[in-house]
């Protein structure tokens, strides 16, 4: 039997330091999106001769990878995992309203979802910096941009089906990059603390760079169910070498 559904998560954070945690859980997307892109890109400067047709190009640097994923927001109530739609359809019942939750509900997972990732924090002057995090993927980064298109309408001209187009950017601080170069070592033996949101894999996939080796670790921390980690949890992960 498959375990539960993994939902795609956006935590908050200050900076590109990621270290201070606004909030884990800002946002969790109801309906998954059925796939994302990465674009990767460098930059090469030409060496050409004089006379030449060819150039010989010389690496210079790599930009930050872009990651692209389209969110559906439903208000139909189509969906039966969508926890918000059966919340906003009790209360509208309870109230005598029908089905008058389901234009609400498109405009608050839009607005839910922007404050979480893309709206002025007047406390730093800034959008929130995001880790997003989706079963073993994870992307540290910000919403660089973010189109709606609006689907479906009520008879009323209120939206009852849109799709966000969002693309994030990954910025992660020097100081981070190096600590995490040097933290994340396949030759070093590492203690980590669960946190809510993590998983075997990811954590593993962290460590080591590939998330196969999660069945060993499990092993060695004496874990049975590798997918029930408890927040707070101790494990350890060895050198490489010894798994």
């Amino acid at each position: 039997m498959g375990g539960s559904i993994q939902k795609l998560t956006i935590g908050t954070y200050k900076d590109s330091n990621y270290e201070t945690r606004i909030l884990m859980g800002a946002f969790k997307a109801f309906i998954n999106p059925a796939g994302f892109s990465m674009t990767y890109k460098s930059n090469f400067a030409k060496d050409q001769a004089m006379g030449s047709s060819k150039a010989d190009l010389k690496y210079a640097n790599s930009v930050p990878s872009d990651l692209q994923l389209d969110f559906l927001f439903d208000g139909t109530g189509v969906s039966e995992s969508n926890a918000l739609n059966k919340a906003l359809s009790s209360a509208a019942q309870k109230a005598g309203q029908g089905s008058a939750f389901a234009a609400a509900a498109v405009a608050k997972q839009i607005k839910d979802f922007y404050k979480a990732t893309g709206q002025l924090e007047g406390r730093i002057h800034k959008p929130y910096n995001v880790i997003i995090n989706w079963g073993d993927f994870e992307f540290l980064g910000f919403l660089s941009e973010f189109t709606i298109e609006y689907k479906l309408f009520n008879n009323e001209g209120r939206p009852l089906r849109a799709i966000g187009k969002a693309k994030f950017t990954e910025s992660i601080s020097p100081e981070l990059a190096a600590k995490t170069d040097k933290m994340s070592s396949p030759d070093l033996t590492h203690k980590r603390t669960v946190v809510d949101g993590d998983t075997l894999p990811l954590m593993t996939e962290r460590i080591y760079g590939d998330s196969k080796y999660y069945l060993e670790v499990a092993k060695v921390n004496g874990i049975i169910n590798f997918r029930q980690l408890i927040p707070g949890q101790e494990l350890f992960f060895p050198p490489i070498a010894k798994i």
